[in-house]
């Protein structure tokens, strides 16, 4: 039945791909597809012959968020192999993350998930080894690798109950793919109990922790930046409210609440998950009456009262300078984005109750007080109550780092999966 079910995907796939490419070239987001020849040879697997270094180590990541935290892993992988890493990715953005990192020597769009195309891919890489990296489960990919002899395995992997519940509906299709894995390093028991009722192998399943957490950094690089675009402001010494990776509902619900923060003397500075959506932004700010900026223009008002970082790359560097934190995709239904980034910093996390992506680090931060569950309706009344009482929000903050640190530590419990594979496997 799994392998009627891989079949069907393949045939079906064509007009699939279409469907989706059309919605693409419709959707206001088409602009990000830029060199549409090159990402179609590479989405094809239609490299040629000696542009990829055979036998090499190759981990699937789906962008930069995988990528970066696969930073340390990747490092211990190449000195453990001693070969070369190859890393694919879903987006652009991934790619182009993955071609900053020396440590990688090649890095492409990954094949589409159609058994031509990755078996295609395949026998030109020749890799030594096959990492998936969280969630990527591509059938196509994992029987393609399994086909052509390539061991696969599955690191840092977590699946949502939602995930796991639509994936039952082709558990024949997933039993057949995941049942070729040589072994799952999973993130959390709630993930191994999912992988294994989909089939991998109970003696496969490893619960390892989240590498994320081992990337996590206290001593962020571009604080120095930070501390001279605040003196530019007149920021200086002012209790700061930093909104990281937010969305449009919690912007809305931000700027609702900025009036009040500025007549308290509070700086605002908030980082929009998506920068394409810089004019959408820009209307909302004028609208709100507020004196505001952004970043990328590097000179300021020293009248302003609100900040949008319409730059990548500053984000752990702003957490630093808060005196509060707030994390988005948590008040909007996006499953919260990485909470521990300004907790190992040492500040208290304002988050919303939407945070199924990171259940473990949201319920360590609420039981040890470094966390506070915010919506809509009581927001502005949380940040004006903290930012009061600087006694406790230092204790807070204090309760908020240790908590980021309990979690280090999931890159060494894989490596030590990965070599005790290669010990019984040679």
């Amino acid at each position: 039945m799994g392998h009627f079910l891989l079949f069907l995907t393949n045939l079906i796939f064509p007009l699939a791909a279409l469907g989706v490419l059309f919605g693409f070239l419709i959707s206001p987001r088409r602009g990000l597809l830029k060199h549409l020849r090159q990402e179609l040879k590479e989405r094809f697997g239609l490299e040629q012959e000696g542009e990829i270094p055979p036998q090499l180590i190759w981990l699937h990541c789906a962008s930069v968020g995988e990528v970066m935290s696969m930073k340390e892993m990747i490092s211990r992988l190449k000195a453990f192999y001693k070969r070369d890493i190859l890393v694919t990715t879903t987006t652009e953005a991934g790619k182009e993350t993955a071609l900053k990192n020396p440590e990688i020597s090649k890095a492409l769009l990954a094949p589409l998930d159609f058994y031509p195309s990755c078996k295609r891919f395949i026998q030109i890489a020749k890799p030594y080894r096959l990492f998936i990296v969280e969630r990527e489960i591509w059938p196509n990919m994992l029987q393609a690798a399994h086909d052509a002899g390539v061991p696969a395995a599955l690191i840092n992997g977590r699946i949502s109950a939602k995930s796991a519940k639509a994936y039952a509906f082709v558990r024949p299709l997933f039993k057949y793919v995941l049942g070729t894995l040589s072994f799952a390093a999973l993130q959390t028991k709630e993930a191994a109990a999912r992988y294994e009722s989909l089939g991998v192998k109970k003696e496969n399943i490893f619960v390892c922790g989240n590498v994320k957490y081992d990337t996590l950094n206290d001593r962020p690089a571009k604080t120095a930046e930070v501390n001279r675009l605040l003196t530019a402001l007149g920021w200086n010494g002012k209790p700061i409210l930093v909104c990281g990776s937010t969305h449009p509902l919690e912007e809305t619900m931000l700027l609702r609440a900025a009036p009040e923060f500025a007549k308290k003397g509070i700086k605002i500075i908030f980082a929009p998950r998506h920068l394409e959506r810089k004019p959408e932004i820009e209307t909302a700010l004028r609208q709100s009456g507020l004196h505001y900026a952004f970043i990328s223009q590097k000179s300021f008002d020293k009248e302003t009262d609100i900040l949008c970082a319409d730059v990548m790359g500053l984000l752990q560097s702003l957490y630093a300078c808060a005196a509060l934190t707030f994390v988005g995709g948590s008040v909007e239904r996006r499953g919260a984005h990485n909470l521990l980034e300004p907790a190992i910093l040492s500040k208290t996390v304002l988050f919303g109750k939407y945070f199924y992506n990171a259940p473990l680090t949201a319920q360590a931060l609420l039981e040890n007080g470094g966390g506070v569950l915010v919506n809509e309706s009581n927001f502005k009344e949380t940040v004006l109550r903290l930012l009061s009482d600087s006694a406790q929000l230092e204790n807070m903050s204090e309760k908020a780092r240790k908590a980021a640190f309990s979690f280090k530590g999931a890159t060494d419990k894989i490596m030590e999966v990965v070599k005790d594979y290669e010990r019984k496997s040679t």
